[in-house]
């Protein structure tokens, strides 16, 4: 089969070359798939994270929004009786399942709990004899502001969150200090209700900001450090205060076994075949190439590819004139949007627009995402500015219409420059610094 010697050796040579690429090739596409499975269970964990985030918020808000009517009936009926709390009291009690009880100090001193079966031991209890809840109670009346103590133990035994709100009556142009009220809630039940007591079955999770501190405060949650290690953060916010929530999940993630081990299973027994592992390599790159050619989170073209295509078109030129135009797509003050909405709706924002003016160019066109919020786009045979124009004004409005994320419209709105190829210039570098330009002018006129 073979002449020589040398072209034996060199036959065996590359199959064992081809071997060996073919193994390391296996394992390192066994670690990318590894980092990919994690990546999307981080990602699926995170939408979790932020739902439970949004519960805990959502529920303590409203609970605590329900008392401000007492609180606003107290001031205006210091002499109001203990029947009429009631009345009051009892729906927001029984209608929450993690509100413990509700308690009512004239004077600082427990006068009315409800529901008063469990809790005797509030009533007559001097918030002054307590050191730790005298220096809330009076933080409270001096700076007239509600406050989230807590988590904190109970008299009536267990621990809990005490939101109380100082009550102020007028008389005569005088603001005379009542006293307060507290809505007692069942920590644990609530964890419970809002689903953290469920998430942290399974990963680290941990809250601080004991007293409503937020990030400065004590951890009440969960292990200190779950904040070191932490893959996402949230802030819960409530009435002058917030807590931080954390969630470190990266070592409890693994996957099963056909995930982890699926590149393995699939690439080793295509190596037993020669021609076979060769023809699989192919397409294993021809796949990566595709993919390195495309923004991953737009779908359409990249910088490389849109580049690529730039300079052919400068080198079919030069045998067969092919007129063609470039425009840069620059999104108006897109940081606003992250900062106002979020990461998530800035990534909606960039694909909505991708996919507008994907849709609303011809085939033979290319839309590319070559920077952040900055897109570029190549009219093929277009040697007309009018023509040109119109494109312009045509993405500018289509990308204007509101984009809906969340149920919240985001208003945005692009600024648009163009080159014409030949005319401006012939040069990919200076046709788009000519496009970039008309562009950032067209910016500063809006």
């Amino acid at each position: 089969m073979f002449s020589t010697h040398k072209r034996r050796i060199a036959f065996i040579i590359a199959v064992v070359a081809s071997l060996l690429f073919a193994l390391v090739a296996i394992e390192y596409l066994h670690v990318l798939n590894k980092e990919r499975v994690k990546s999307e269970q981080l990602s699926q964990l995170q939408s979790e994270f932020t739902a439970v985030r949004a519960d805990l918020e959502s529920e303590l808000n409203a609970a605590l929004y329900s008392v401000w009517g007492i609180a606003s009936y107290l001031a205006t009926h210091p002499d109001s009786t203990p029947q009429e709390w009631r009345a009051m009291v009892q729906p927001i009690v029984e209608g929450n399942n993690f509100v413990r009880n509700f308690a009512i100090a004239p004077n600082n001193v427990v006068s009315f709990v409800y529901p008063r079966q469990g809790n005797e031991s509030v009533l007559g209890y001097d918030y002054e004899s307590n050191p730790e809840q005298r220096d809330v109670v009076k933080q409270a009346q001096l700076t007239k502001k509600t406050l989230l103590a807590g988590p904190v133990s109970l008299v009536q035994g267990g621990e809990g969150f005490i939101y109380r709100i100082p009550i102020f009556s007028h008389q005569d142009d005088t603001e005379t200090y009542w006293g307060l009220i507290a809505l007692v809630i069942d920590s644990n039940k609530l964890y419970e209700a809002t689903g953290v007591l469920n998430l942290a079955a399974f990963y680290d999770v941990a809250i601080r900001g004991r007293d409503g501190k937020g990030g400065t405060g004590e951890v009440f949650f969960g292990k200190e450090t779950t904040f070191t290690t932490a893959d996402y953060t949230e802030i819960v916010r409530f009435p002058n205060g917030s807590w931080t929530l954390a969630l470190s999940a990266s070592s409890f993630i693994d996957g099963n076994f056909w995930e982890q081990q699926r590149i393995r299973l699939i690439g080793y027994p295509f190596v037993a075949a020669l021609y076979i592992m060769l023809f699989t390599l192919f397409a294993w790159y021809r796949s990566s190439y595709s993919e390195a050619m495309a923004d991953p989170l737009t779908n359409v073209a990249n910088r490389r590819m849109i580049m690529d295509r730039l300079q052919t078109l400068t080198q079919i030129n030069e045998r067969h004139p092919t007129p063609f135009a470039v425009v840069v797509v620059d999104i108006d003050r897109f940081k606003r949007v992250n900062d106002e909405y979020g990461h998530q709706a800035g990534d909606t924002v960039l694909k909505t627009v991708a996919q507008r003016m994907f849709t609303n160019t011809r085939a033979t066109d290319t839309v590319a995402r070559i920077g952040g919020d900055e897109f570029l786009v190549v009219l093929m045979g277009v040697d007309n500015e009018k023509v040109i124009v119109e494109q312009c004004d045509k993405l500018a409005e289509i990308i204007s219409k509101p984009i809906r994320h969340k149920a919240i419209d985001i208003n945005i709105t692009a600024s648009l420059g163009y080159a014409l190829f030949g005319r401006d210039t012939k040069t990919v570098e200076a046709l788009i610094q000519r496009a970039d330009h008309k562009m950032y002018k067209n910016k500063r006129k809006s």
